[in-house]
């Protein structure tokens, strides 16, 4: 059954509102970390798909190869990454997540899951149930197209 347009848009409205709400909260972290919200989306990236070149940065970030390293150069002072050689091609530079920078991911992600369990504490069992299948399934799907 394909969902009527005004569901769809619902939907998106609603996501779109969770994210930002979410996006906030974990800002609030960033801003004691004294670090932006672009360079924290870099650090989640690395994470996620492992050392990366500069272009896969520009890619991944939508900006522009200026902006990237530029980007780079701040997170290499302050030790969220490293530039290292690649080991197949020298030519290529790829950042390298420092401890420190996997020490911000883990302290914004911490202060996001205790900000969605002090939401969650008036949940019933069978609506937090609900909502999770729902938010996995969600995810599965898209993941596939």
């Amino acid at each position: 059954m394909a969902p009527s347009k005004e569901l769809t848009n619902r939907l998106e409205d609603t996501l779109r509102r969770t994210n930002n709400v979410l996006l906030k909260q974990g800002r609030s972290i960033l801003v004691n970390l004294e670090i932006s919200a672009l360079q924290f989306n870099t650090l989640l990236s690395i994470r996620e798909v492992g050392s990366m070149t500069m272009g896969d940065v520009c890619k991944n970030l939508f900006v522009a190869c200026s902006t990237a390293t530029d980007l780079a150069d701040r997170m290499e002072r302050i030790e969220l990454v490293e530039r290292v050689r690649d080991d197949k091609d020298r030519r290529v530079i790829r950042l390298r997540l420092l401890p420190r920078g996997n020490e911000v991911i883990d302290a914004v992600i911490a202060e996001r899951q205790r900000f969605i369990g002090e939401v969650l504490k008036e949940y019933t069992e069978q609506e937090y149930l609900e909502l999770s299948r729902g938010l996995e399934l969600l995810a599965e799907r898209m993941e596939l197209i």
